[in-house]
């Protein structure tokens, strides 16, 4: 894991981008209930119940170590 994650840090922003985008169509297909919490927060009008993009990273990270 540390390989690849040296690996990802040398690779350029665009590519890291692609990444990113490729890690995350991962999860929503491999995790249906995340993938339900975040279309129904995308869907909120209430903006009191929105995430911010601070939290949002913080419980994609979290998840990563879940599965």
């Amino acid at each position: 894991m540390a390989e690849l994650m040296r690996v990802v840090a040398g690779l350029p922003s665009e590519q890291q981008k692609e990444l990113a985008a490729f890690l995350l169509h991962l999860r929503l297909e491999r995790d249906s209930e995340w993938r339900a919490e975040m279309t129904k927060r995308i869907d909120c009008n209430d903006a009191g119940h929105w995430t911010s993009l601070e939290n949002w990273k913080e419980e994609l990270a979290a998840g990563e170590g879940q599965g």
